[in-house]
């Protein structure tokens, strides 16, 4: 109820612009003197109360409940600072911290203030910089471009910079873990060098057979509407390792090459610049590749761009056993 009336002024001067731009419509028809003397001045007006409003409601109110740490470890008030006489809303951060060689995890908890803008990231950041700087985690775009933020948040993968704090509180609490399907060197920073390497198994890029025509080509290869959409839906893939870290496979059999890597094996399989053909069918055939997956589906649901790697998977499938029973030449 409070946010509400706060943002009142904000509202009505958003809902006003509309209604006053129908009506200098139908003075303009009627009488056009009453609307460029009136409701022209009268939305000006508006247009300047919903920027102000919305400025100050981003700007000012907004900064002002900001991330600030208020204070760390249980319990909350054993330095005799009161919450809720600070400016947010309360929120525990329960980190699992686990060093590289450690035989059990430490969980950290601490209590911050947070706002609606707040990220899991920004939580993180406030800690680092305010209180624990032995808190390791990596992070760098900010905007969920690079996927170096990729964590375990609620017994979710996903990345901490694109998920808001205030929506995925429970019990006034938000827990975060490292990554499990990956080794972890310290606190919430994973070894990633294994999920690049089986990505690069894949040979992820295009293949021509005339070297020159791949590196010096003198002219563009032309691609139909419907050729393009064969593959896109597949390159929006940021190698952040989620995919692979909630595939149930991967994470009880390591040898299994795993959702990211077939994904991208797909992508360049179905571009028509491409010319390895089937033989990146052959070489992704096995037990430890194609067929170790046992469609879960897991990977495609936490992926934060919208790639869906288990339907890349099943196609893939199809598309090898039809090699198959063809007995088409590979390669």
């Amino acid at each position: 109820m409070k946010t509400s009336l706060a943002l009142a002024p904000m509202y009505a001067a958003m809902m006003g612009v509309p209604v006053l731009m129908v009506l200098y419509l139908l003075a303009l028809l009627f009488v056009p003197a009453a609307a460029h003397y009136v409701f022209v001045p009268l939305i000006i007006i508006g247009l300047l109360a919903f920027g102000i409003s919305g400025m100050v409601e981003v700007y000012v109110k907004g900064h002002a409940k900001s991330p600030a740490l208020s204070m760390f470890n249980h319990p909350k008030k054993e330095k005799g600072m009161n919450i809720s006489e600070l400016p947010g809303n309360p929120a525990e951060l329960i980190v699992t911290r686990l060093n590289a060689g450690a035989k059990e995890a430490d969980r950290q908890i601490y209590a911050l203030h947070i706002s609606r803008f707040t990220s899991v990231l920004d939580m993180l950041c406030a800690v680092k910089e305010k209180g624990d700087q032995t808190l390791s985690f990596r992070y760098s775009c900010r905007m969920g471009i690079c996927g170096s933020c990729a964590m375990v948040i609620n017994g979710k993968p996903a990345l901490a910079c694109e998920t808001n704090a205030m929506k995925n509180l429970r019990n006034g609490a938000i827990n975060v873990q490292p990554m499990q399907a990956h080794p972890i060197l310290k606190d919430l920073v994973c070894d990633l060098d294994e999920f690049f390497a089986k990505h690069l198994s894949v040979t992820p890029r295009l293949y021509r057979r005339d070297k020159k025509g791949q590196y010096e080509a003198q002219e563009e290869y032309p691609q139909k509407q419907s050729q393009i959409q064969e593959f896109l839906p597949y390159s929006y893939c940021i190698m952040c390792g989620l995919c692979m870290d909630a595939c149930p496979v991967v994470n009880v059999n390591p040898d299994f090459i795993g959702p990211q890597p077939l994904s991208q094996a797909y992508r360049y399989y179905k571009d028509s610049r491409d010319q390895l053909n089937v033989k990146r069918l052959n070489e992704i055939d096995t037990l430890e590749g194609l067929w170790g997956c046992e469609y879960a589906g897991a990977c495609s649901k936490v992926c934060p761009k919208g790639v869906d790697p288990a339907s890349a998977i099943q196609l893939m499938k199809k598309d090898t056993m039809k090699s198959n029973i063809t007995n088409e030449k590979k390669g």
